[in-house]
């Protein structure tokens, strides 16, 4: 396994070239876009004029990118510092990086993390990993296209993230590992108890849904600003971070937008399309829930606007003997909201 080092444009942090700031991307992209244009010096731009994101991209472009201390952008977290590795699985040389164990780690089982739509490892909340690494090994991945991990091209079936995860398992020399996923990532990590289940030891679906028609959608509301493109990258960006935190969360923390990282890794908007017609596709696993064996645990927060809480309900009530953890408050970025909360109920469910 190698050090790996990509040569793809990157979107977010002070370096993000403006090719990658036009056309309407995802949301996880565009806030992650928003937030490395503010860290960088930015602003949110507005009808008056003000900095764009294309503006200060381009700028960027200009001149070598400046240090996070010449920047004023942070440090690198807990999971950045960790080095990029990659391992082959099938057609893909995936990268991911290992956190921990910091404590003792004596019997733990190793877990996997598998990030939503349109993210990269860099994503998570470096608290929430850093919590759940200290007593155990934490294995972060970039999902097919994304990030570290190679872009083969052309479109695959969703099903095909869960043949990817369930081979790095594997492929990293482990007979099986507990599996964790978050929004997208939850349903994949599903894919994988369902088809997958010697590889699985305990499954956390956070955030996540069955798909299909049996999946509860987001709401007409919801689903419009998601598809609103409307405004500089920025503005938007700043107006999908709503959606992660609910209303009451925002007007108690004004300063909430910082609890979400700032990416460093790669993406294109090439894959980040690729990956939501996977999406868009994909049939759901619901006919399969009631076969899972895996230890299950659902974790939602009650105010989630992206993924409606009825989801996980329902799934709790057709995986055998899974438990169910509703987080009254909590939106679709809980990790980031109060990653310590939910470290702790993920915690208690895998040292169980």
């Amino acid at each position: 396994m190698r050090i790996g080092k990509s040569r793809r444009p990157r979107l977010g942090g002070c370096g993000a070239p403006a090719a990658l700031l036009r056309g309407a991307v995802p949301a996880l992209a565009v806030v992650a876009l928003a937030l490395g244009v503010a860290a960088c010096g930015g602003a949110i731009g507005d009808a008056t004029g003000g900095v764009t994101a294309a503006s200060a991209a381009s700028s960027a472009a200009a001149v070598p990118a400046p240090s996070a201390a010449a920047s004023g952008a942070p440090a690198p977290n807990v999971i950045q510092q960790a080095p990029v590795q990659h391992v082959k699985v099938g057609d893909l040389d995936i990268g991911y990086r290992t956190i921990g164990p910091f404590g003792a780690a004596a019997g733990s089982t190793p877990l996997l993390m598998i990030m939503g739509s349109s993210g990269t490892m860099d994503m998570w909340s470096p608290q929430f990993v850093e919590s759940l690494a200290q007593g155990r090994e934490v294995v972060v991945f970039d999902n097919r296209g994304m990030g570290e991990t190679d872009d083969p091209g052309g479109a695959y079936p969703f099903s095909q993230l869960a043949d990817d995860t369930a081979g790095l398992i594997k492929a990293l020399g482990f007979d099986k590992m507990d599996v964790l996923g978050w929004s997208m990532g939850g349903d994949v990590a599903l894919d994988v108890a369902v088809r997958y289940p010697k590889v699985v030891d305990r499954l956390v679906s956070y955030a996540g849904d069955a798909g299909g028609p049996h999946a509860v959608p987001m709401s007409k509301k919801t689903l419009a600003v998601l598809t609103d493109t409307s405004g500089t990258a920025e503005q938007r960006g700043m107006r999908l971070l709503t959606l992660l935190f609910p209303a009451a969360y925002r007007t108690a923390d004004p300063a909430y937008a910082e609890s979400f990282p700032i990416p460093t890794e790669p993406m294109s908007t090439a894959a980040i399309g690729l990956q939501d017609s996977a999406i868009g596709s994909w049939k759901g696993v619901w006919s399969g829930l009631k076969g899972i064996t895996a230890p299950t645990l659902f974790v939602t927060g009650a105010d989630d606007v992206i993924t409606p809480p009825q989801n996980a309900a329902l799934m709790a009530r057709i995986v055998p003997g899974a438990e169910l953890v509703r987080i009254a408050g909590a939106g679709h970025g809980l990790m980031y909201q109060d990653p310590q909360k939910l470290a702790d109920v993920v915690m208690n469910f895998l040292d169980k």
